[in-house]
């Protein structure tokens, strides 16, 4: 399906070698079962499951499983929940073994711990290993994490970055990853608030063109970047995606706060 996915093969294998029995599910989440994986710029996500909390040698075990992986593969990034965890909406202050970028960390709170990640694996989990488990969807857990999300990160992200973009000069080139990450991000979280269902950051870029069609250019210019175009862009354009964050934080407030 994807030659990329070689990666989980490695892993399956890894974990068979050194923590064999504790992991009896693998899938695959994100970009790759939403059709939207890009080769060189996705990173390929996976969700662990386990029968059980996995001990103290057995997490150590499992780091050392991903520091053998090979380091000129794509981005991968997963977290392991038992299917105790599962059976249940995830909690404030739930912890889980989680490896982002390459960082391993035994018990870290946030990160692919959230809600959308359960809708992401009952849905569009693409199964490498094992069966589908059971999976608890709470639509008021996931509103209000993703209310929380957009208010809480999304809404500093721009009150930190705004005032750097705007020091410099308008028509100064910038980096697209800043300018992508802000176009997509927040419009995902809107659209599984609209709709119930999760998207791609190519369709949260979309979907926040439909809803506040004053963004619809530089998100059509987004797109092309994701689908590499050579879109070029500048302080202004950075500087205009930290409006477009404001606007779509406000209008979810708007619609979704009582």
């Amino acid at each position: 399906m994807f030659e990329e996915l070689w990666v989980t093969a490695a892993h399956v294998r890894a974990l068979d070698e050194r923590v064999r029995g504790l992991v009896t599910g693998l899938f695959v989440t994100g970009s790759v079962p939403l059709g939207d994986y890009w080769p060189g710029r996705s990173d390929i996500d996976f969700v662990a499951v386990m029968d059980r909390v996995p001990t103290a040698e057995e997490l150590a075990r499992l780091a050392k499983a991903h520091l053998s992986l090979p380091e000129d593969g794509p981005v991968y990034d997963g977290i392991y929940l038992t299917r105790a965890q599962l059976a249940a909406p995830p909690a404030e202050g739930d912890t889980a073994p989680q490896i982002l970028a390459g960082d391993f960390q035994p018990a870290q709170a946030g990160g692919q711990l959230n809600p959308v990640t359960w809708l992401e694996l009952a849905r569009h989990g693409l199964p490498i290993l094992g069966e589908r488990p059971e999976v608890a969807l709470d639509e008021g857990v996931l509103r209000r994490w993703l209310l929380d999300n957009l208010s809480g990160y999304w809404a500093d992200f721009a009150a930190r970055a705004t005032p750097q973009f705007a020091a410099l000069p308008p028509d100064m080139p910038v980096p697209a990853d800043p300018v992508l990450w802000a176009a997509t991000g927040p419009g995902r979280l809107h659209h599984t608030l609209t709709t119930g269902e999760v998207t791609t950051k190519t369709g949260g870029a979309r979907h926040t063109a439909e809803v506040l069609p004053q963004w619809a250019d530089l998100c059509e210019r987004v797109v092309r970047a994701r689908a590499g175009d050579d879109v070029p862009f500048t302080a202004a354009d950075g500087l205009a995606s930290m409006g477009l964050i404001t606007d779509v934080v406000a209008d979810a407030r708007t619609r979704w706060t009582r």
